[in-house]
């Protein structure tokens, strides 16, 4: 699955133009050894006019959750972004520009998200947009319309149609079976999913897992909602054992969903499959410890515990540059990571001088891009897009003290709607 290619660009220079293999841009390198993201020389800096875009450095912005009901999924998001941007310009930054941001808040709610985007293009400048949120819609038609290139997470099928925005991963609105073969081989055959009342995001992600459930077999018995603060754990327990479910999908923050399953434990019912929508988060086996035994988590990009060399770079970029996140081994600050160095890519693609529309064109040409091994290899060439079907599985261990990769590379298919 995640095989390192010979002739990885590893060390190579932002400022020179990528090979047709499409590995990721450059990641970091520390100590003697630093990989250069751009050449240093001054006369690689050219003035431009494009927004965001002066002779020393690029502006962006960045739209995500820092308020409302998904914000603690998010939280680590801007601390990904921090650890590649700092890494790229401590290398030299792209073609002799520092990269920076400008953050807003959209609290995972299109009206702000558009808001938001609106306020960074318009009177912040920015060139382009890191959006890493479930709000994403909120802003798309007006940055298509405006041709502003966006990076970021994939949170509904806005992303496979407008062709300035790009995503490693497109886990939209559209199902898989994997998920669903993933709780069938464990054993699972009767299923509750958990989700938070009056999201809609959530809502759409637990319709996936329902019908990635039943596609692979496994009967889909109900949604239960769970609020923290609203909702008793021990009713919501009582309410899924009450259905005989021997599996629970949680589409809720990983720390409600372990309140649910503590309860459920405690009160004697043990479920043979437990999986999170989220939650890689080696933070929660330091905070809950044993209560995190057995939850299982799928994700997209290679597992910590698999190592290698784009594993290390990020790990190293985040201990360096974004210290105030102890565990950087979580999925979202990787996700940002990962988005932060598509938007890398295109601003390298895109020249000396860059402009929004060549960033656009030059990205949609890269037909081979694995963000240096992280994640599996996809294309941004224009065509329809397909979700991803193939996912690592990993499960905290018996005493939470650690996560095992029980399934390295699962890969299931694409749902008709």
């Amino acid at each position: 699955m995640f095989t390192r290619r010979p002739g990885s660009l590893l060390r190579r220079p932002l400022g020179r133009r990528f090979a047709a293999t499409g590995v990721a841009a450059v990641l970091l390198a520390v100590g003697a050894g630093l990989a250069g993201c751009s050449s240093s020389d001054p006369a690689s800096v050219a003035a431009c006019a494009s927004p965001g875009v002066d002779d020393h450095q690029i502006s962006l912005g960045v739209l995500y959750p820092d308020s409302g009901p998904v914000a603690g999924i998010y939280a680590a998001a801007r601390a990904g972004i921090d650890a590649r941007l700092g890494a790229a310009n401590a290398a030299g930054g792209v073609h002799g520009r520092r990269i920076t941001y400008q953050w807003r808040d959209d609290q995972g709610v299109p009206l702000p998200n558009g808001i938001g985007a609106r306020e960074l293009v318009e009177q912040r400048g920015v060139f382009g947009l890191i959006e890493l949120s479930v709000a994403a819609a909120g802003s798309a038609a007006y940055l298509t319309q405006r041709g502003v290139p966006v990076t970021g997470m994939a949170s509904d099928d806005i992303w496979t149609r407008a062709p300035n925005m790009f995503a490693a991963t497109t886990s939209t609105g559209a199902a898989v079976d994997t998920q669903g073969q993933f709780v069938q081989e464990r054993g699972g055959r009767r299923a509750v999913i958990l989700q938070t009342a009056l999201s809609p995001a959530q809502s759409s992600a637990a319709e996936s897992y329902a019908r990635s459930l039943v596609a692979a077999g496994v009967q889909v018995l109900g949604t239960v909602t769970y609020t923290s603060g609203v909702d008793d754990p021990a009713l919501v327990a009582r309410r899924i054992a009450a259905t005989r479910a021997d599996t629970v999908v949680g589409v809720i923050e990983p720390h409600d969903l372990v309140d649910v399953v503590d309860a459920l434990r405690g009160g004697g019912y043990n479920p043979k499959v437990v999986l999170s929508a989220n939650g890689y988060d080696h933070d929660l086996l330091q905070t809950y410890g044993p209560r995190m035994a057995g939850i299982a988590v799928p994700v997209f990009y290679r597992p910590f515990e698999l190592g290698g060399p784009g594993i290390n770079a990020y790990v190293t970029a985040m201990h360096r540059f974004a210290p105030q996140v102890t565990q950087p081994e979580q999925d979202i600050a990787v996700a940002a990571y990962i988005s932060t160095d598509i938007f890398l890519r295109g601003l390298d693609l895109a020249g000396a001088c860059p402009t929004r529309a060549r960033f656009i064109e030059a990205l949609r040409g890269v037909n081979s891009y694995d963000a240096d091994g992280l994640i599996n290899t996809i294309s941004f060439r224009v065509g329809p897009a397909r979700p991803t079907t193939c996912y690592s599985f990993v499960q905290a261990n018996t005493t939470g003290s650690g996560f095992v990769v029980v399934e390295p590379n699962l890969c299931g298919h694409l749902l008709n709607p």
